[in-house]
């Protein structure tokens, strides 16, 4: 069951409205192996459901090959923070000259070491490179997140810090940027977990913004957790005024 007072907030969705999820801490839970995010049947499910019902994105710093397959759907897609979307078939660039940051990503990949037994591991995608922090001693991490910071510095990249992770991206990308330009007159909702969300809050006020999880933020409403948002998107299927 939801409250009554989000039951107010969703009336305002309509049928066709778009909405936009992330995906890490507000669809499926952080865990220490990125690799391993799968999507449980229930909440497949009940994205096809919105799908059909709505206009559904899956915004994500991730890339369109992760998420594809986590989820294993056909459905829109915003990835890599914004940076492109795959809407169903149709790619879309948000940023002019992004092939010249490629060759930087790659050089990264090729040069950044870390020493054999510190559990950091790292990861390029083809506009981000990843240093995931999640197997690394508390103790240990401000040291490598010190490292990270002079690397951004170094090659002019903008700094994400995530959790248990920092990611060096292109500069200027955010998930606000790409929802704006995505936006039509429809209603419209917006749910994420983390810093790369708030931009999206921020940039769409007119927009029904849930944040999950704790700490301040520029959504209209929070909830504590993904099961509790969990609730929410079943709401949006079981309303009497959609089907």
């Amino acid at each position: 069951m939801i409250t009554e007072d989000v039951e107010k907030y969703l009336t305002g969705i309509e049928k066709g409205s778009q909405i936009f999820l992330d995906y890490d801490g507000t669809l499926v839970p952080i865990i220490m192996d990125p690799e391993l995010c799968f999507a449980d049947n229930e909440l497949r499910e009940i994205l096809k459901e919105i799908d059909r019902l709505y206009e559904l994105y899956i915004i994500s710093g991730r890339t369109l090959e992760d998420l594809k397959k986590f989820l294993n759907l056909n459905l829109n897609y915003i990835y890599l923070h914004g940076m492109f979307a795959d809407l169903k078939g149709k790619t879309i660039e948000f940023v002019e000259n992004s092939s010249k940051y490629f060759d930087t990503f790659r050089k990264l990949e090729n040069e950044v070491r870390f020493p054999e037994g510190s559990g950091v591991r790292t990861y390029r995608k083809p506009y981000g490179f990843v240093i995931h922090l999640g197997l690394v001693p508390d103790s240990l991490k401000p040291e490598y997140i010190k490292q990270a910071e002079i690397l951004g510095k170094e090659y002019g990249l903008e700094i994400y810090y995530g959790i248990n992770l920092i990611e060096l991206k292109v500069p200027g990308v955010n998930k606000g940027r790409a929802i704006r330009a995505l936006r039509n007159d429809r209603k419209c909702l917006i749910a994420g977990d983390e810093a790369t969300d708030e931009y999206g809050f921020v940039e769409c006020p007119e927009c029904l913004t849930i944040h999950i999880g704790n700490g301040k933020t520029a959504a209209i409403l929070s909830v504590r957790n993904i099961d509790e948002f969990r609730k929410i998107l079943k709401a949006l299927i079981h309303r009497p005024d959609i089907s």
